[in-house]
């Protein structure tokens, strides 16, 4: 009786090593952000996706002069606020994406010599930089969720070239994000 057990005790084995080996592929990892703040507000954009259209190099008129017609507006807002915590208090938008190296005001995650560059409908030739903080909102001198509560910035978008020559064909592809900034 124990011959054949002996016999079947390999076999066994190798039936255990192949079924109880596990395959790892490969791992994945995830940055998770957040912030802790006086105050929120939630960011909201009139447009999530904005084409400013087709061009060709004749269309560029100067180093980072953003071509005319191009000109695309759009408004980035603020609501479902807190109540501010003092009186004049500031609700601030804060602009981050990927610039051209060099050139701080043309915005671009592909590697071209064309970009998109933002202003203040305002202030159309005061361009704005990745890290710029624009003021949204002052709290009045009894601060109240309407101080900061559907207010909003009239911004425009256009596309320029960081030379006037050679100018490269292809997508560009602007990802910014406008994030709230409490004081």
């Amino acid at each position: 009786m124990c011959k054949p057990l002996l016999n079947l005790t390999p076999a066994a084995l190798l039936l255990l090593m192949v079924t109880s080996s596990v395959q790892a592929a490969s791992n994945a990892q995830m940055i998770i952000t957040a912030s802790v703040v006086a105050a929120a507000c939630d960011v909201s954009l009139s447009t999530s996706n904005l084409d400013l259209g087709n061009y060709t190099p004749s269309d560029f008129s100067g180093v980072a002069n953003p071509i005319s017609a191009s000109k695309k507006q759009f408004i980035v807002g603020i609501s479902n606020c807190q109540t501010p915590l003092a009186a004049n208090d500031i609700a601030q938008l804060t602009i981050t994406g990927q610039t051209l190296a060099g050139n701080p005001t043309l915005f671009n995650s592909n590697n071209t010599n064309t970009g998109v560059m933002l202003s203040q409908v305002s202030t159309p030739t005061d361009y704005l930089k990745n890290g710029d903080v624009l003021s949204v909102a002052t709290a009045g001198g009894t601060p109240s969720t309407e101080d900061f509560n559907g207010k909003t910035l009239s911004l425009q978008a256009g596309l320029a070239a960081t030379t006037t020559s050679g100018i490269n064909f292809g997508a560009v592809n602007a990802p910014i994000l406008f994030s709230f900034t409490y004081n």
